[in-house]
């Protein structure tokens, strides 16, 4: 059985099954039957899947039952128009074995025809039956049996009718209470009014309380709005016309609510209105949230529309649902003709990546924030920054991006001006390190011959007295000479910002010493008195870059000896113990000298900056020592000021904080009388270096031998062997760096490495790092010291770490000299 209608027979057997008596149709009309045929019973056989109901006449037969078991089986199987007699039960083999043939019920005879539901399809049967046998019935009884057939057909119709009419009001009020909306009926000639359940509710009424009618319902109203409801219904009952009204409604429990009403009107047949109705809602939350939208609404309109970014909102597809008037200044649009339109105003190398962003927004809620060209109206390029937003719908899901659109062109330009002039910038001071570094190895090169010969002349015991003289002057002109390169260059490399302190261990009244010691010839040439005055509490030990504090130191007692034609010159170093337990070193040079004025004072640590041009003419200099002593004493987070009057001298106190170290300095070591053996590859490019370091090398015992560029050194380690190599950074043919890398790609897992010291006059860390990367093992600066020639030349050629007595000491690891 299929088709609608199968739908009425679990209807119709609930709807039998909840009887308790016996009135109703398929009562009467079993009971017709049972009149008609003078049969005991008569019974209506309803079948739904495998399941059937019967319903007898006499009740006893009421009851629902597996498809099976019902002689309606039969009848459906033969579709319609189906007519089954059974005369005698027990004497036909289908029948015999029924559950009505058997006791307690004896049923004996049945007639029975099929009962369609108006689709043709089967739905049951109907039939009679007796506890006696009986012949088969005439035709004029089986028509008798197809009308009372039918008339169950017309119950069936009429039970399906009250079904749907059933469903449909349930259906009905689900809908309604969903929905929050009601109906209501209003029967003018008797003013009886029909509520909805959802009526009720929204009046916060009791349908078993109130009994509304038309005046009492009316009361429900606000006052200002009863007159306007009344005319509308007095006007629909004249005319039929409907009407519809948002009105404002007050509950029983004296809330005030919003509510729409519709009506419409019903006539009879003489096109009399009769009867008024329609639907009822209460928009008390709806209009709440419009109004809120409203007042959103126009807050945002009021932002986009005054402020310059452009405020756009993007759907998933890409077209703009509002953009504010701001795209017009931006990109020559108007809003009617952007609104609604894809992205083709961005530039397309960039849609991509815009749609992508858009998508992305909707996807993960996160906002995002990207840079991306447009198009203008005129077909130039405007940079934008956009933020995306995601804008949740109402189910909380984002259904679309708010974007805002920022003009950044004048700020891409400047940013892109910006980082040409770093390029610039950073390519200028690459090649003024350049500079500085070719500058530096031009300069201190040749000087490392002058200086280095005029120190062996010095020393020399053959040389007449008139001869040392002038060799004295040559050397005094020469560490002149390298004093005004030193200053030029450090000051360049401090502007550069290319000096990097290396902290170290030392002791601070050794350092006051040893500075004086090197200002000894210096004084006694001019007959003046060097003083050095330590505090008692000084720390034995400080940590700091002693190398630049030296520079300081030295550079102010040079000045102050230079300035200074009679009395004394003195340093005094002490200081006092900070809250932080750091310690604040002061160090005062103090000299009789010309003085200064407060106009002088004013500018003394400018650059090139000294009393007058006369000054520099007398005393010679860069004007450059006391710029750069400042600044190396603020690179150290200290400072230098002076005190001074015309003709009464100067003091220069330069103050620097310091943590007190653990331990001895770093600068002391053992001293050893008699350097250790060995044999030395020398590679430098200028024979005048390589005769120096030669004769150097071969008065303290050890064999020498030299190699004019980096191939030969090369060439030299692979055919002898050597204990030490001195590399020269910059040579033709193969520079010191390529030479060294070489040497340890040969001595590469041969269980031996070979000392190689750089000799240069590049002495940055960058540069030093070259050299380490490279392989190199230390690093000394031109011109050469012999001290530090010495000190590394002992570190390395005798692997005990000792030194020999010149006063050298062992640098650390990798140290610059």
């Amino acid at each position: 059985m299929t088709g609608r209608w199968s739908s009425v027979v679990p209807y119709i057997a609930k709807s039998l099954e909840a009887l308790d008596a016996p009135a109703g149709p398929f009562q009467r009309l079993t009971e017709l039957a049972c009149t008609v045929f003078d049969a005991p019973a008569a019974v209506v056989t309803l079948v739904s899947g495998d399941n059937a109901v019967l319903w007898c006449s006499d009740r006893e037969l009421v009851r629902s039952l597996p498809r099976e078991r019902t002689l309606g089986d039969r009848l459906l199987r033969q579709g319609k128009g189906a007519v089954l007699v059974v005369e005698d039960g027990l004497a036909d083999p289908a029948a015999r074995n029924h559950f009505l043939v058997a006791p307690p019920y004896n049923l004996r005879f049945y007639a029975g025809v099929t009962i369609c539901g108006p689709d043709g399809q089967p739905l049951g049967a109907f039939g009679v039956m007796d506890r006696q046998p009986r012949p088969h019935p005439t035709d004029a009884q089986i028509a008798t049996l197809r009308t009372l057939g039918a008339m169950a057909e017309d119950i069936m119709a009429s039970l399906e009718v009250g079904r749907v009419s059933d469903e449909r009001h349930g259906t009905l009020e689900l809908i309604e209470n969903m929905a929050g909306v009601g109906h209501w009926r209003l029967e003018l000639a008797s003013g009886k009014v029909h509520w909805s359940d959802e009526v009720f509710r929204i009046h916060g009424l009791d349908r078993k309380t109130f009994d509304p009618q038309v005046d009492s319902a009316i009361d429900r109203y606000h006052p200002d709005d009863r007159p306007g409801l009344l005319a509308a219904i007095a006007h629909s009952a004249e005319t039929g016309d409907g009407y519809k009204m948002r009105l404002r409604l007050i509950r029983a429990d004296g809330e005030e609510r919003t509510v729409l009403t519709q009506a419409r009107a019903e006539r009879d047949d003489a096109g009399v209105v009769k009867v008024l109705y329609g639907v009822f809602q209460d928009i008390t939350d709806q209009q709440a949230q419009i109004a809120r939208a409203q007042r959103d609404e126009a807050r945002y309109r009021l932002l986009a529309e005054n402020v310059g970014d452009v405020i756009t909102r993007v759907r998933p597809d890409g077209t703009s649902k509002y953009i504010s008037p701001a795209i017009e200044s931006l990109l020559g649009w108007t809003t009617e003709e952007m609104n609604g339109r894809p992205m083709d105003y961005v530039h397309p190398d960039d849609r991509e990546m815009v749609t992508r962003a858009v998508l992305g927004t909707i996807h993960t809620k996160e906002p995002c924030r990207l840079e991306h060209r447009a198009l203008h109206r005129d077909g130039s390029i405007v940079w934008v920054e956009c933020t995306f937003r995601a804008l949740a719908a109402e189910a909380g899901k984002p259904s679309e991006v708010v974007v805002v659109i920022r003009d950044m062109t004048d700020r891409k330009i400047l940013a892109d001006e910006l980082v040409t002039a770093r390029d610039r910038a950073e390519a200028a001071a690459a090649a003024k390190s350049e500079f500085l570094a070719n500058m530096s190895h031009e300069l201190r090169t040749p000087l490392t011959s002058v200086i280095g010969f005029s120190n062996l002349l010095k020393a020399s015991e053959a040389l007449p007295e008139a001869e040392k003289g002038y060799v004295a002057r040559i050397a005094t002109a020469s560490e002149a000479l390298l004093s005004v390169i030193n200053d030029v260059l450090d000051y360049s490399k401090l502007e550069a910002g290319m000096i990097e302190l290396e902290p170290q261990r030392f002791n601070p009244a050794a350092l006051a010493h040893e500075t004086v010691q090197m200002m000894e010839a210096q004084c006694l040439a001019k007959g003046l008195a060097l003083h050095v005055d330590l505090a008692p509490d000084m720390p034995d030990c400080l940590m700091g870059d002693q190398a630049r504090l030296r520079q300081i130191l030295l550079n102010l007692l040079g000045n102050a000896v230079k300035f200074t034609s009679q009395g004394s010159v003195s340093l005094s170093v002490g200081g006092a113990l900070e809250a932080n337990g750091a310690w604040r070193l002061t160090a005062e040079v103090t000299d009789t000298g010309i003085g200064m004025s407060p106009q002088t004072q004013a500018h003394l640590f400018e650059r090139f900056s000294q009393a007058d041009r006369s000054t520099t003419r007398l005393y010679g200099g860069t004007g450059l020592g006391l710029a750069i002593s400042r600044r190396l004493a603020r690179a150290m987070d200290g400072d230098i000021v002076v005190t001074s009057q015309p003709g009464l001298g100067s003091t220069f106190k330069v103050t620097v904080p310091l943590h007190i170290a653990e331990g001895g300095s770093e600068a002391e070591g053992p001293r050893l009388s008699v350097m250790p053996e060995g044999r030395v590859l020398i590679a430098d490019d200028a024979p005048a270096n390589r005769e120096l370091i030669s004769v150097i090398l071969v008065g303290m015992g050890l064999e020498v031998a030299t190699a004019s560029d980096g191939a030969e050194a090369v060439h030299a380690v692979q055919s002898e062997v050597y204990d030490l190599v001195l590399m020269d950074m910059q040579m033709p043919v193969m520079d010191g760096l390529t030479a060294t890398r070489e040497i340890r790609r040969i001595e590469h897992g041969g269980g031996r490495r070979l000392p190689i010291i750089a000799l240069s006059a590049n002495v940055q860390p960058d540069q030093i790092q070259l050299c380490r990367d490279a392989g190199m093992d230390d690093h000394l600066a031109k011109p050469l010291q012999l001290p530090a020639l010495v000190a590394t030349l002992s570190k390395y050629l005798d692997k005990s770490n000792a030194s020999i007595a010149a006063d050298a000491t062992a640098p650390g690891r990798f140290a610059t000299h």
